[in-house]
């Protein structure tokens, strides 16, 4: 790809690192028991007709629980925020 803008004489344009400060790490909670830590991830596949769909997966870090799962076409920040709500709700 580079050796097609070389011919055809065009520039790349190079990104600029941003320097972030320094801050001191935190490290990450280990979970005591059951219902103190939750993990989320996002997780996305297309159908076979080229759209694709969405998941958030809630687990329990301490006992590999999953707590929920949510699949649509598009999880905004609002719904996990009520999938969240509502699990907390749910397990207590």
């Amino acid at each position: 790809m580079a050796n097609d803008y070389q011919h055809l004489h065009l520039t790349v344009r190079r990104r600029k690192k941003v320097r972030r400060p320094a801050s001191e790490r935190v490290p990450l909670q280990l979970a005591q028991g059951v219902n103190e830590v939750w993990r989320m991830d996002f997780v996305s596949d297309s159908l076979p007709n080229g759209r694709r769909i969405k998941c958030l997966t809630v687990a329990d870090d301490f006992s590999h629980e999953c707590v929920d799962i949510a699949v649509d076409w598009g999880i905004s920040g609002e719904y996990a925020t009520r999938l969240l709500d509502r699990a907390a709700v749910f397990r207590g």
